[in-house]
């Protein structure tokens, strides 16, 4: 079994940033590539809160993906909402399937609730996601409305509530 990824406490670092820029997914997953002149920009803003890109890290220092907090990890199409702290995972694309995001999505939760004092944890994913839909409600979260996000395409808006009971 392949060791799991850790949630780094820190913001991406540039040369991290440059290689999840590099990261290209097969269609139709590529709605989640970041690649372009302004992505490694991007990848390493952060607002007054801290919010923005932390690396998940495998063994010391090899970059295997990474989560977003706040509007980073905001999908057009969503608003801001007081307490609620918005978040995102990625992986690189050689490393799905592997577990590493099963074991994570605890640590991006309790992360955004300790350092974010969220009381609400919200998370967007492409409709077609099977997969991340699965990974997000096995991890608690739970469906609260469709809409439409970049490119047209549907989303579905899910939330997780630390502390209550999933129905």
């Amino acid at each position: 079994m392949t060791e799991s990824g850790r949630l780094a406490e820190r913001v991406l670092t540039p040369d991290e940033a440059r290689v999840v820029a590099s990261w290209a997914y097969d269609p139709p997953f590529d709605v989640y590539d970041l690649s372009g002149d302004d992505a490694v920009a991007m990848l390493l803003a952060r607002d007054e809160r801290g919010h923005g890109y932390y690396p998940v890290l495998q063994g010391d220092d090899v970059v295997v993906g990474f989560a977003c907090f706040g509007a980073e990890a905001r999908v057009s199409g969503q608003d801001e909402h007081t307490s609620t702290c918005d978040v995102g995972v990625g992986l690189a694309p050689e490393r799905l399937s592997e577990g590493i995001a099963t074991s994570l999505m605890p640590a991006v939760v309790r992360f955004a609730v300790d350092r974010f004092g969220a009381k609400v944890v919200r998370a967007a994913v492409a409709a077609f996601n099977d997969r991340s839909l699965r990974l997000c409600t096995s991890a608690g979260f739970q469906r609260v409305r469709e809409f439409v996000g970049p490119g047209g395409r549907p989303f579905v808006e899910l939330e997780l509530v630390p502390g209550r009971p999933a129905n």
